[in-house]
């Protein structure tokens, strides 16, 4: 080999790396175009009111100025550590006043934190966090009428504080009454071509065991939900999105639907078990959520406090599911 060749190797790789890089970058950057005409943005476990949540809010903030909202779901623990009326304007207000002021709709779900000072009440009342009916269970449509009459989708949010302490108190009274509205609810379900539901709690999540058997790394699913309530929903929800692990976690369908947890946009906690076979994608990083809603599909990213994406998929509408999605 020519010593003017020997000589160059190090520019070349230099510059192969290089190309590398930024191949890997543009892998890495949302997408603005995806197809849908619902778009709308998630985050779970925000009102930490640290620096986490702040660079988390500043970069959907940036989003929202490029790739408008219709609205954002929360996935509950709005406000760290006890859910006091005294931080509504600094762990809330003030963080997403941006948005707040432009007219974006925000539509929380009650965290096991945020129901610590009255059982959430407070919260629920607070025009802000956009409880429709001031209730802590309710719904919402959103998206355009379709050619058969249906609107695209619905949203069902639950309060899974109440189921869980119904469920593990073997409270039936409460029980019955938390069943009794779900189902006149779900007999409604044809009416919306997408029905996706989201709460605190996850029924299905994935974490590693704790140390020693006694630090925990995470909540993991729940037992008492996977029990009484996912019989309910999962012949009518095409996606159930929840919070309360500080992660990012895409579980592969069980019964036919899909689960995301989305709980880092304020809190991290690094005990995602993300080398479970059940889970599709894990990721231990501050984010936030982008969907997009079309008839046939629904697309969606997470993108880190850094503006990365860290993972991406398509969910097919139901119907066009594969038999061995559908089985779980």
């Amino acid at each position: 080999m020519r010593r003017r060749t020997l000589l160059q190797l190090p520019l070349l790789a230099g510059a192969a790396f290089d190309q590398a890089l930024q191949a890997a970058e543009r892998q890495l950057e949302p997408q603005f175009d995806l197809p849908g005409s619902l778009r709308f943005g998630v985050m779970g476990d925000s009102g930490s009111g640290k620096s986490g949540q702040l660079r988390v809010a500043s970069r959907m903030r940036n989003w929202h100025s490029k790739q408008p909202w219709d609205f954002v779901a929360m996935m509950g623990d709005n406000i760290y550590e006890n859910g006091e009326p005294k931080y509504f304007d600094s762990k809330f207000v003030d963080v997403y006043r941006e948005m707040i002021e432009e007219g974006v709709p925000f539509h929380a779900t009650l965290g096991n934190h945020d129901v610590r000072y009255r059982d959430g009440r407070d919260m629920v009342q607070e025009e802000a966090f956009g409880f429709v009916g001031r209730k802590p269970e309710y719904e919402f449509f959103a998206g355009p009428t379709l050619a058969d009459g249906k609107r695209l989708a619905r949203f069902i949010c639950l309060n899974t504080n109440d189921w869980i302490d119904a469920i593990d108190g073997q409270d039936r009274k409460t029980q019955d009454r938390l069943l009794g509205s779900l189902r006149e609810r779900l007999r409604d379900a044809d009416k919306s071509h997408w029905n996706i539901f989201y709460f605190h709690q996850p029924i299905y999540s994935f974490v590693k065991p704790g140390l020693l058997g006694i630090i925990s790394r995470g909540h993991g699913g729940s037992e008492a939900l996977k029990q009484v309530l996912e019989p309910e929903i999962r012949e009518y929800a095409d996606l159930v999105m929840a919070g309360h692990d500080h992660f990012y976690q895409k579980v592969r369908p069980q019964h036919g639907v899909h689960h995301l947890i989305s709980g880092a946009a304020g809190k991290l906690r690094k005990g995602g078990d993300n080398s479970n076979p059940q889970v599709e994608s894990g990721h231990q990083e501050f984010h936030f959520m982008d969907f997009s809603v079309g008839e046939d599909s629904l697309h969606y990213q997470a993108i880190n406090d850094r503006g990365h994406r860290i993972h991406s998929g398509r969910i097919d509408k139901r119907g066009a599911r594969r038999l061995v999605d559908i089985v779980g």
